[in-house]
């Protein structure tokens, strides 16, 4: 046991020791900046971490800020993990929220253990079938699903902004958004001065769910020797079309539950734009946490703390909380130039010309 654990360990270390250096690298990036507008970095940072986890509900706050991004993240991975580029999470999100809203505003008089896991049915449902349409699209015509996921992506976020604006509206609201759920579809909090709500829990097992899918389920498995080399995949005599489909199902019901989440636990309604872009974060924190939802699920908490920290830092210091978007885009950054020189045939060569140079007593080239 203590053998299979330390494997596990070694893995998830190999698989992160990269997005740590980007990280780093962002923040003395971020370090400059700040010495530039004549700000101690240090003091900026140590406000920063202070705001997350210091003060009253600070860390009920971080994982609050958290939650939809572990499930964007989660829900990219699914797909990225089997070379599949679903950028559609956020379509995904707003088509799965709006189907838990609408159950939770049309059926009444339900306990609570029936009519939240059925809005949470709802959204998975409707997440799921928003992924189908690029994963058939992909499958069988070979058609790009970059492209088709970033147009859906906009088909969702009108087609929901319409919905809440017409047919759907709630009464004497100043805003676009449907109306109240019932209360017998409200996720509980942990503490009524914190806006975290069981959405955490869900999250936390969601993340051992997309472990265990690729570790010890069949479809996990050869989603992964999809990812790895589709050609082989079907001369080994996987149905890669309509595995395809089934794997973006998975990844659009997994942003359903996002989406839900946020209902459920947090509006109450669905809200026009309610999303402040939970399924584009998705896709860094992905990178970012290598596509592991271990990692996803350290990323996500990265993130949280940049976002709850930055209010506090904003108060303390004369820094504008814009810094974390700069960080965040500098994360970015160094995350695609990780990846492009992976894919620059020269940068292999001279790393192939450095690995033959003796490294003996008289070596020049030392480690």
């Amino acid at each position: 046991m203590q053998q299979l654990i330390k494997k596990h360990c070694i893995n998830v270390y190999n698989a992160l020791k990269r997005p740590l250096i980007s990280v780093f690298l962002a923040l003395l990036v971020g370090a400059i900046i700040l010495l530039i507008s004549g700000e101690n970095p240090l003091t900026v940072y140590k406000v920063l971490v202070y705001g997350a986890f210091v003060g009253r509900g600070a860390i009920l706050n971080t994982l609050f800020t958290a939650t939809p991004l572990i499930l964007a993240g989660l829900a990219c991975i699914i797909a990225f993990r089997t070379d599949i580029f679903n950028i559609g999470v956020e379509g995904q999100i707003y088509m799965g929220a709006f189907a838990a809203a609408f159950v939770g505003f049309t059926f009444t008089g339900l306990p609570g253990y029936i009519h939240i896991p059925l809005c949470f049915l709802a959204a998975i449902i409707a997440g799921g079938l928003w992924g189908a349409v690029p994963g058939l699209l992909k499958g069988f015509l070979g058609v790009n699903e970059l492209v088709v996921t970033i147009m859906l992506n906009q088909v969702a976020t009108l087609f929901t902004g319409y919905l809440v604006t017409h047919p759907f509206r709630g009464e004497g609201l100043g805003y676009a958004a449907s109306p109240k759920i019932a209360d017998s579809a409200f996720l509980p909090r942990f503490k009524l001065t914190s806006q975290l709500h069981f959405g955490f829990i869900i999250a936390l097992l969601m993340v051992i769910l997309v472990y265990f899918y690729f570790r010890h389920m069949s479809l996990g498995f050869e989603s992964r020797i999809i990812g790895w080399n589709r050609l082989f995949a079907e001369t080994a005599g996987m149905d890669v079309a309509k595995k395809t489909v089934w794997i973006m199902i998975i990844s659009g019901a997994v942003a359903g539950v996002a989406g839900a989440g946020e209902v459920l636990g947090v509006h109450h309604r669905f809200a026009q734009d309610f999303s402040p872009g939970y399924g584009f974060d998705g896709v860094t924190i992905a990178l970012l946490g290598r596509n592991h939802p271990v990692g996803v699920l350290i990323a996500a908490l990265f993130f949280a703390v940049l976002r709850s920290g930055s209010s506090m830092m904003e108060m303390m210091t004369s820094v504008s909380s814009n810094i974390i978007k700069v960080l965040q885009s500098v994360i970015i950054f160094f995350l695609a130039v990780e990846f492009l020189f992976k894919e620059i045939p020269i940068i292999e060569y001279i790393k192939n010309i450095f690995q033959r140079i003796p490294k003996g007593e008289g070596a020049i080239w030392r480690n």
